[in-house]
């Protein structure tokens, strides 16, 4: 398994293309198709199928680009249905110079999370807190958070969707995962989950057990 981070667009998105011989899925296409495509055809990748953390315009902005050119599905969970389909609420009407509203796509539901871990080996784990259908993916060593966990911090939860409470629950959750796994998340650095739950306040008994505020 190889794993390409490519970072995207004003918000530096983090996208990555997993790939295994020359087969790929694509987390998080954001921004910069030129850029995507370029490795895919430096690569000589076949990809098949986009897998989404969560709607919001900085992840999803080069969805339809990826899917036009190579004809592959978009899976994003039904939770965030209302986020991809609203340029309001995805935020591209704002940052965007042509609001997006996805009209094509697939909706995760359980018999699509069964068919990921059984026919391609990915777990996918519902995580909301930052927007009600966060998902994080995990594939390999490695575990693609999204907005849910950074580096050093934790998706903010002010946004159109969010919830403290969610996210709070969703953390800890997160906690009880195989330490041994690395953070890949949709901005910053990586990391290991295990140097996250040593290091990080969002992870932290004081934290998690604390009221229910947020920043």
């Amino acid at each position: 398994m190889k794993v390409k981070k490519l970072i995207l667009g004003y918000y530096n998105v983090n996208c990555y293309i997993v790939s295994a011989e020359n087969a790929c899925f694509i987390v998080d296409p954001g921004a910069d198709f030129k850029s995507i495509d370029s490795y895919i055809i430096g690569e000589k990748l076949k990809p098949e199928f986009i897998l989404n953390t969560h709607g919001h315009y900085d992840h999803i902005g080069a969805v339809p680009q990826v899917m036009q050119k190579y004809d592959i599905p978009f899976y994003i969970d039904a939770e965030d249905e209302f986020i991809i389909t609203d340029p309001d609420k995805n935020f591209s009407s704002i940052f965007a110079g042509n609001p997006l509203s996805l009209t094509t796509y697939k909706l995760l539901d359980n018999k699509d999370i069964s068919y990921f871990r059984e026919e391609k080996d990915i777990r996918i784990y519902k995580m909301p807190g930052h927007t009600p259908g966060s998902i994080i993916i995990e594939s390999g060593p490695y575990l693609f958070t999204g907005d849910l966990l950074f580096r050093g911090g934790a998706g903010r939860t002010d946004l159109i969707g969010g919830d403290s409470k969610s996210l709070k629950s969703s953390l800890k959750k997160l906690k009880q995962l195989d330490s041994s796994l690395t953070i890949m998340p949709g901005h910053g650095a990586n990391s290991s989950l295990e140097y996250e739950i040593s290091n990080n306040y969002y992870l932290s008994s004081d934290f998690l057990e604390g009221e229910d505020t947020w920043l």
